[in-house]
């Protein structure tokens, strides 16, 4: 460990290069590091990795093969390409939203769990991440919501309610808890008293439009623990972002979301609904230059689905439309000439080959009433998390997968 901590502490030394200015907002220093700087933190990162599976396994020998596995479900899941780069941001490294940033106690536990996931005979079950609706309270009227019909009806879940569901999914071995509603802001004293009484070492995120994400807001949150933000953005155009969220001035509201969050050394990331109307080469470019010049981490792609304010709608993506964003997403990540842009994180290349990771497999998602389900998108109650046995509802749901994935996640027009 006291080698990691040497090549950690070299590494905080090493340039990060700069983004040029590519709007006329004034450009943010990329938080992207790449080349040397970052072959460096990716042989401390294995190291940590081999550190855990010795831990487990208790053997040198198993530990290099749990690595390998490992590896082996990392490659399937990007074909085969390499990072090329990590989001530096408050001296902690991320290569995804979905993994804690290195070096920390909650990335060790990341990794020990996905190591007993490939051996169920290795203990109980485990879950990374949660997604966890604390609100119905919302002033937008977003085109998209998948919470749409429980916007603006009494709160269902005290602060305790809230508290007490995250404890129970804690002990079934979560690192990321990421807070959506709704608009989370509009309980921010309910957030901070989560931030104060939740394990050190469980990351927490927040799904936001950005609005009143003040740099007061942003650093009382960052003070009390929060990791970062991941702020909705539709279109790199104001107007169509506005007209999307149905709000006047929700394109500022993100901008402004992103600059605070950046001041207070919180992750930023922004979060893209790719409709039919938006998949275009060029709005990915110009969406992918817009991010860079915010200093932004990851953007993340998801594809439009037929459930809240989208229910029996045309909105699931043809294959010729599904090849854009595709073709975004390993260009931007796997090719050197974009190594100082964001990293692109998109569900729907990942779920297509290597199957969905809802279902308690990886994740799945509370509601605004503490029910589970599957994953935000695969709306059937499956159990309460405030009333029922967490452990044995994950054994079943692992049991039963994701049964919508099949007609949803994986059906798309012809």
């Amino acid at each position: 460990m006291q080698t990691i901590t040497a090549v950690k502490n070299l590494s905080t030394a090493l340039p990060v290069k700069r983004s040029l200015n590519t709007d006329k907002t004034e450009a943010l220093p990329t938080p992207m590091i790449y080349g040397l700087h970052k072959k460096i933190i990716k042989v401390c990162i294995w190291v940590n990795i081999f550190l855990c599976a010795l831990q487990i396994t208790e053997n040198p020998i198993k530990a290099v093969r749990a690595m390998k596995k490992l590896k082996q479900l990392r490659d399937n899941s990007r074909e085969g390409h390499s990072i090329l780069k990590y989001a530096k941001v408050d001296n902690k490294y991320y290569y995804s939203l979905n993994a804690p940033g290195w070096p920390s106690k909650a990335f060790s536990k990341y990794i020990v769990n996905n190591i007993k996931k490939l051996d169920p005979l290795s203990g109980p079950l485990t879950l990374d991440t949660i997604v966890f609706g604390v609100t119905k309270k919302c002033g937008y009227q977003c085109e998209h919501c998948f919470e749409w019909d429980a916007l603006n009806k009494p709160e269902t879940l005290s602060r305790e309610n809230l508290l007490s569901i995250v404890h129970s999914f804690e002990e079934a071995g979560i690192t990321q808890l990421q807070l959506s509603g709704g608009e989370p802001l509009n309980r921010l004293d309910d957030i901070i008293y989560l931030l104060k009484n939740i394990k050190k070492e469980t990351k927490v995120w927040l799904y936001t439009s950005g609005y009143h994400l003040t740099e007061e807001r942003a650093t009382l949150l960052k003070r009390h623990g929060l990791t970062g933000i991941i702020v909705s953005l539709d279109h790199w155009m104001p107007e169509l972002h506005n007209k999307f969220r149905g709000m006047m001035n929700a394109f500022e509201w993100a901008e402004k979301a992103v600059a605070n969050a950046r001041k207070n050394n919180l992750v930023a990331c922004l979060s893209l609904c790719a409709t039919k109307e938006f998949i275009s080469r060029k709005n990915l470019s110009r969406y992918a230059e817009l991010a860079k010049g915010r200093g932004i981490s990851f953007i993340q792609v998801l594809e439009p689905r037929a459930v809240g304010h989208y229910a029996e709608k045309d909105v699931h993506l043809s294959e010729r439309q599904i090849a854009v964003p595709e073709d975004f997403y390993i260009t931007y990540n796997y090719n050197k000439d974009y190594v100082n842009y964001p990293s692109v994180l998109y569900h729907g290349f990942y779920s297509r080959r290597t199957g969905c990771a809802g279902g308690g497999k990886y994740f799945l998602y509370v509601d605004t009433d503490g029910d589970v389900h599957n994953c935000t998108f695969c709306r059937h109650k499956l159990f309460s998390a405030l009333h029922d046995p967490i452990e044995e509802n994950l054994t079943n749901m692992l049991k039963g997968g994701c049964s919508a994935f099949i007609n949803s996640c994986k059906n798309v027009e012809q």
